[in-house]
């Protein structure tokens, strides 16, 4: 069992990787297409922001091995996304001439982090992302918990299962 500290410190990390992880991309295209964001940009974000985030989870869960703490680490990741969510989105609308180039962001900044809960959801939505982060926070922790079976070919069959004919064993 971890000690308090360690789960502590995996839950933080979680909130960190999962808010960097989902808005990067978004700050990024905001970068590069400023004032020529298009409706084909929020719908592309809208689609790649989830499934770029889970992704990073499953590689990283994958190395981690642990099956158990998945939905935990899952509920913190869409915590971070939720929190992240102002801050980042402010950033992202500085290259479009709106965000923290504005006088008074930074109070806008401070606040909406404090309040993210209504200023993510608000903020994603005038950005394009609403569906990203309703996406994410159902399906993150959703699939968290999916585990790939293994194919019947990979399961070591007796000969005499496949003719019918009783053995007395089970398959492998």
């Amino acid at each position: 069992m971890k000690s308090p500290l360690a789960r502590t410190s995996n839950a933080i990390l979680h909130m960190l990787l999962g808010g960097i992880v989902f808005w990067t991309p978004n700050v990024a295209v905001h970068w590069v297409r400023g004032y020529r964001f298009t409706v084909y940009d929020a719908i592309a974000l809208a689609l790649i922001l989830p499934a770029l985030t889970y992704l990073f989870f499953r590689v990283l869960w994958s190395m981690v091995g642990k099956q158990g703490s998945r939905l935990s680490s899952a509920l913190f990741a869409v915590l971070g996304i939720w929190i992240a969510g102002p801050s980042m989105l402010t950033f992202s609308e500085t290259f479009c001439g709106g965000g923290l180039s504005q006088p008074g962001a930074w109070h806008f900044f401070v606040f909406g982090t404090l309040l993210f809960p209504l200023f993510t959801l608000i903020l994603s939505t005038y950005d394009g992302a609403l569906f990203a982060v309703l996406l994410a926070t159902v399906l993150l922790p959703v699939f968290a918990n999916f585990r790939f079976k293994r194919s019947a070919a990979a399961l070591k069959l007796d000969p005499s299962y496949a003719s019918g004919a009783p053995s007395g064993r089970s398959p492998k």
